[in-house]
């Protein structure tokens, strides 16, 4: 008989030998819920494989693919994964001892379809901050309502590490990853939210998201990638606002395309090397009157006149 599955985590490794040993140790340490651990080698070049093939555990399932991406690599794990519940991890960060057991012990106790908890940023000089501070901790809410309170207060955590998902839900409405190589979490954490199921935030910090400078995110000829990806997530924002179940949402929708226009911009201006292929893909996908009707105050007005001379 097949044991039931309580939690699915799901882990894309890409150059990670020097730290994924110690996460998946922390992990494979919790035998007080059933857990399956995905972790996709993503075309890693260093020994990240040999380190997950030498683990002997009947919990560890490891895929390999060439290297395509942590969203790609993600969509992999989520098309083969059997717990009631998942949860995203990154290979480079750090967990508590009995993580998965007191996520899932909060998540099967609220009886929500989405649980995001809190965390730690932790910079160079190790000084953490809290990921986020506004939102409505312990209340129940549906999708919609939680997309109007990070939109009213200026704070939308999208991070995938403080997510748990029912696995029921994500079948329900065939949600997977935008593919494409940067900031689709946004996307992701936005398509949990319209399809109005019924969301919790947890305050509790239990993860620690270590800043990388040496990530691929802050190389040179990474923020025109990163640009195009913004470009990206601004157009199917625009596209969730004109959906007719999400009439109700559609000026709180047309408002986060805004914020996330700012972000886009800031690369263009100071970041991006290719300004003319970058503006040009900027003006092909978005409407600027669409971008307009989510103005709400006199800096919205002031950035969308920037925004219209620059790109």
């Amino acid at each position: 008989m097949k044991t039931n599955i309580n939690v699915s985590v799901i882990i894309p490794a890409y150059n990670a030998a020097t730290t994924i040993a110690c996460l998946v140790s922390k992990i494979l340490s919790e035998t007080r819920v059933a857990i399956e651990l995905i972790i996709v080698n993503d075309g890693s070049t260093d020994d990240t494989g040999n380190i997950i093939r030498q683990i002997r555990d009947d919990r560890l399932i490891c895929l390999e693919q060439a290297n395509h991406g942590v969203y790609a690599a993600r969509n992999a794990a989520l098309a083969i994964h059997r717990g009631e519940w998942v949860i995203f991890l990154d290979a480079d960060d750090d967990i508590g001892d009995g993580f998965i057991d007191k996520r899932w012990q909060v998540a099967t106790a609220s009886q929500a379809d989405v649980v995001l908890f809190n965390g730690w940023h932790s910079g160079a000089d190790n000084h953490r901050r809290a990921v986020h501070r506004k939102q409505s901790y312990g209340e129940a809410l549906s999708g919609h309502d939680w997309i109007r309170h990070c939109v009213t207060r200026h704070e939308w955590p999208h991070y995938l590490w403080l997510q748990m998902v029912r696995s029921s839900y994500i079948k329900q409405y065939s949600l997977r990853f935008q593919s494409g190589k940067s900031h689709k979490d946004i996307l992701w954490t936005i398509h949990l939210a319209v399809n109005n199921g019924r969301f919790r935030v947890s305050g509790t910090k239990d993860y620690t998201y270590k800043v990388n400078a040496d990530s691929i995110t802050h190389r040179h000829d990474y923020y025109d990638v990163r640009a195009i990806s913004y470009v990206d997530v601004i157009a199917e924002i625009l596209r969730l606002a004109k959906i007719e179940q999400n009439k109700k949402i559609k000026v709180f929708l047309l408002k986060h395309a805004l914020v996330e226009t700012r972000h886009f911009l800031g690369l263009y201006r100071n970041k991006v090397q290719d300004k003319p292929m970058v503006k040009a893909n900027f003006r092909d996908n978005i409407s600027l009157v669409s971008l307009f009707r989510g103005i709400s105050n006199v800096s919205d007005v002031f950035f969308f006149i920037k925004l219209n001379n620059c790109a």
